[in-house]
């Protein structure tokens, strides 16, 4: 359904699946299995709903993008339903199995996790790097095209025609003006910087540069 839906008929991220992509990331990959099987204490293996975690966990295994190995994204979503109906499956089957024990692994598990931060001062406080990057959406007029990094893109998508700021989008939407980038955002590896470069050198002018968050506008006659 989806590439039916997709403008051009095609799913891109297919292209993001190879066998050899198997091969690599175990040191992260093996973290993701361990706190699948550890926060149900293993008990998930005890049930055959757990068959329905493999679809997800091949296409991520699979990949050789870094960022569907680990648990610190999104990702996960899918599978924590399924492993927690298959735990409850398992101890349905046999009331014996010790509840408390994946109970423990889910407690000691929450302060490393997102819901873990919300304990800590810095998570109620606009530290510099967001105000950095309000401060530079600011810039942004409404209604522009920009290419913006991953993490500011969400910022921008309610009052700007918004892409994702890598080399290739320039060349597929050339209504491009603006650019709004995170030089430390890691995701997609290396683009941040290399589209400032880019647009450097192809005459664009920076119009505010704070914390790392840098925008640039192209020189142009278009109104």
């Amino acid at each position: 359904m989806i590439p039916a839906l997709a403008p051009d008929g095609q799913y891109g991220y297919l292209t993001q699946q190879h066998s050899y992509g198997l091969l690599d990331g175990w040191a992260i990959k093996s973290h993701t299995l361990v706190g699948l099987l550890a926060v149900t204490a293993g008990l998930v293996l005890r049930s055959p709903l757990a068959l329905l975690m493999l679809p997800t966990l091949v296409w991520r295994l699979t990949s050789p993008n870094p960022a569907y190995w680990d648990t610190g994204l999104h990702y996960s979503a899918v599978l924590m339903p399924l492993a927690f109906a298959a735990l409850i499956d398992a101890l349905r089957k046999d009331i014996r199995l010790p509840v408390v024990i994946p109970l423990a692994v889910m407690v000691l598990m929450l302060p490393a996790k997102p819901l873990g931060d919300l304990a800590t001062p810095e998570f109620w406080r606009v530290g510099p790097r967001e105000a950095a990057a309000r401060a530079a959406l600011e810039r942004v007029p409404d209604g522009v095209g920009v290419a913006a990094s991953n993490s500011l893109a969400p910022h921008l998508t309610d009052r700007t025609r918004t892409h994702l700021a890598v080399r290739r989008t320039f060349q597929e939407h050339p209504d491009i003006d603006w650019v709004a980038v995170d030089t430390r955002d890691p995701f997609p590896a290396g683009e941040a910087a290399a589209v400032v470069r880019w647009a450097e050198a192809s005459g664009w002018s920076r119009v505010h540069a704070e914390g790392g968050v840098v925008v640039l506008r192209r020189q142009t006659d278009r109104p």
